[in-house]
């Protein structure tokens, strides 16, 4: 589970880390007026919704906030942040010719990492090779301990998909005991390294709560219409649906709920907001809808 105060921690420790490089990476203090720091991410393609509601908006947030105070403390000055920015296009090979170019042609300081499991882990050799500190704090992978000890200057923050996967089956499991809901499950996962990691994770954990998953079915990235998801979820009457999803597809899958508002109570996890909120059921043979990414959740009673 991920507390307010856990996420408050992640912020200070992301600041003084990126302060701790900035020292190491930058130019002396008196060789230089400004500090460049460069990062591609997602504008255009299929991750474009999910970098632009949890990441980018940060970015440059922090740099305007930054620049309003003066700068970035480097010795005995401030120097303004300079940004230089490009559009991965959702794409690890361009994500990766990005990093090439922000370190070898603009020569920047520091580099802020992508947005998404798939483009840090495709990056994250490139990072590693060129020096820059690797900040993987959208990325959720099973393979962080074994990736972090290959990479030295690489850090996973959001724990693995088999942590996250076996909070949800807890939570869901003590739901069960108590009676609150039934013990199948309807599971939707996006169609790539994200969502088939997750999903792996959650059937295990599932089968060891006492979960059955009556359905169980994978969406390509960037679907637009999920209703369908939701119509079989429901044909399969599983007691609750969960959805390891983006942003946006979560934002999907809780509108289009809309429609079966008398079939299902709505249930959310979201990556632009981590938390995790359900609603209880009537009774048992309710089905609850839980749409579902892997920022980090909490439960919460309404």
């Amino acid at each position: 589970m991920v507390s307010t105060q856990r996420r408050t921690w992640l912020r200070i420790a992301s600041l003084t880390v990126l302060a701790a490089a900035l020292g190491a990476f930058a130019s002396p203090a008196a060789a230089q007026d400004k500090i460049r720091i460069g990062y591609a991410i997602s504008k255009t393609g299929p991750y474009a919704g999910g970098a632009g509601i949890t990441t980018l908006p940060n970015y440059q947030l922090w740099v305007k906030d930054v620049n309003a105070a003066g700068g970035i403390k480097l010795g005995d000055k401030r120097l303004p942040i300079e940004v230089v920015e490009y559009d991965d296009r959702s794409s690890s090979e361009e994500a990766v010719k990005a990093i090439e170019r922000l370190a070898n042609q603009d020569k920047v300081d520091f580099i802020l990492p992508p947005w998404g499991t798939g483009l840090n882990l495709a990056v994250g050799p490139t990072l590693n090779r060129l020096g820059y500190p690797h900040l993987a704090v959208t990325s959720v992978t099973d393979k962080a301990p074994e990736l972090a000890k290959r990479w030295a200057n690489a850090s996973f923050w959001l724990g693995t998909s088999a942590q996250i996967s076996q909070g949800l089956a807890d939570l869901l499991g003590k739901l069960k005991s108590e009676g609150k809901i039934g013990g199948t499950v309807a599971m939707v996962s996006v169609a790539d390294q994200f969502g088939i990691e997750l999903a792996a994770a959650g059937r295990e954990a599932f089968k060891k709560a006492g979960l059955t998953v009556a359905y169980d079915k994978t969406y390509p990235l960037g679907s637009q219409d999920i209703q369908p998801l939701l119509k079989d979820a429901i044909a399969s009457n599983a007691d609750t649906f969960i959805a390891f999803s983006y942003p946006p597809d979560t934002l999907a899958l809780t509108e289009q709920a809309q429609s079966f508002r008398n079939s299902i109570r709505r249930c959310s996890m979201s990556a632009s907001a981590p938390r995790f909120r359900c609603s209880r059921p009537s009774s048992a043979a309710t089905p609850t809808a839980c749409s579902g990414s892997a920022a980090g959740m909490r439960s919460r009673r309404r």
